[in-house]
This record gives C-alpha cells, sequence and structure tokens, in this order.
C-alpha cells in the first residue's frame, strides 16, 4: 500500500507547472546543469569502462529536471540538487549496471559462476549485501573527513559556475581545457570562474564572507 507521502510525490509530479513555475524550474535547470554533468562525469570516470557517460548524463539531467520544481524559494538550490543528482546516479548503478562485466558467450551459455542478483536480494536466510555495508552514520569521521565535509558545504554556496569550474580543475584535477571541454565553454571562461570561486573560498575562510 502506498504512503501518503509517497501519492503526494506523485501527484505532485503529475499536476502540470504553471508558466511562472515552469520558468522558475528551467531556470533553475540552465544554471545547474554544469553541476548535474559533473557528477555524472566524475561518476563514469571512477567507474570507467563498466558504464557510459551519455548514460549518466541522462541520468543525472532527468535527475535535475525532476527535482528542480522541489527546490524551496529562499534556500540554496545547489545542496539539495546535488543530492537529488547523486541519489539518482547511484540508484542507476545498484539497479542497472553490472559492476562485474562477464564475456558475453559465457553469460548467454548460463555458465557464469557469478550471478546477477540484485544488492538488496538475500538468499538462504543471510542478510543482503547491502544490509552488511556500513552506513555513513556509523563510521567514524575523521578530521580529513570533517576538512572534506566542510569544504563541500563552502563550495555548495557558490554560484553553480564557479562550483562546478572548482570541482572540476581543484577537486577533481581537471587541466582547464579539460574541463571547457566537458562544460562546453572556453578553457578562460573556466580559469575565470575558477579564479572568483578561489576568492570566495579565501574570504570565507577569512572570516569575511
Amino acid at each position: 500500500m502506498a504512503s501518503p507521502a509517497s501519492s503526494s510525490r506523485r501527484q505532485q509530479q503529475s499536476t502540470p507547472l504553471s508558466s511562472s513555475a515552469l520558468r522558475a524550474r528551467n531556470a533553475l535547470v540552465l544554471e545547474h546543469l554544469p553541476l548535474a554533468d559533473a557528477l555524472a562525469s566524475a561518476t563514469a570516470r571512477r567507474l570507467f569502462p563498466l558504464v557510459e557517460r551519455e548514460d549518466l548524463l541522462q541520468v543525472a539531467r532527468e535527475a535535475l529536471v525532476r527535482s528542480a520544481p522541489r527546490c524551496r524559494a529562499g534556500e540554496p538550490a545547489a545542496p539539495y540538487l546535488r543530492s537529488c543528482i547523486s541519489g539518482a546516479l547511484q540508484h542507476h548503478l545498484r539497479d542497472r549496471v553490472r559492476l562485474v562485466r562477464v564475456p558475453k558467450p559465457v553469460h548467454e551459455a548460463g555458465d557464469c559462476p557469478l550471478g546477477h542478483s540484485s544488492l538488496d536480494a538475500s538468499f538462504a536466510g543471510e542478510p543482503c549485501l547491502l544490509d552488511q555495508l556500513a552506513s555513513p552514520e556509523q563510521e567514524a569521521a575523521g578530521p580529513a573527513d570533517d576538512l572534506a565535509l566542510a569544504l563541500e558545504q563552502l563550495v555548495d554556496q557558490l554560484p553553480a559556475a564557479q562550483a562546478t569550474a572548482l570541482r572540476l580543475t581543484v577537486l577533481e584535477g581537471l587541466s582547464l581545457r579539460a574541463a571547457a571541454s566537458q562544460l562546453e565553454i572556453s578553457a578562460m571562461s573556466v580559469q575565470r570562474a575558477q579564479k572568483k570561486a578561489i576568492a570566495a573560498l579565501r574570504q570565507q575562510l577569512s572570516g569575511g564572507g
């Protein structure tokens, strides 16, 4: 039986947006499209060659379009949209991607010793694999984790273009040219956004923000 919350969400999703809400959604989507593409590309690079970048781009962009209307007015949209997009990518990897690739003839012959069961399936009364993984709340966060979390929170407060340029060039180590190619803008635009982001972070960390 569906919960009232899930029924309410489905009703909201099926209700056509007004013209003003549609314009606001489109503006949010265009502003945060670089963020969605950056998250998808980072996931694709981490799991290459097991996943296709184009597939993850589509998943991330669809999640952005679906989530944008649910952003609350007066609150930063980037943290919420980042969470929704990351969740959609994780669901896609869990449900649609085999992280161990098997040769097609072996798979078709049924001789593969590795099953393709879902991670949330249990066998012979044993807990499923997902239940055996430690949740983030159970893991002790060290100083490095705290620092990374604080940095992510500061980056999320930046304008989307600056935050994306900083993530690609500093946090992910891409060159200006590679980041520009991924974002389909000039390297000079990436550099300007990166410099503005670094200056804003420096001001925040020095207590002047």
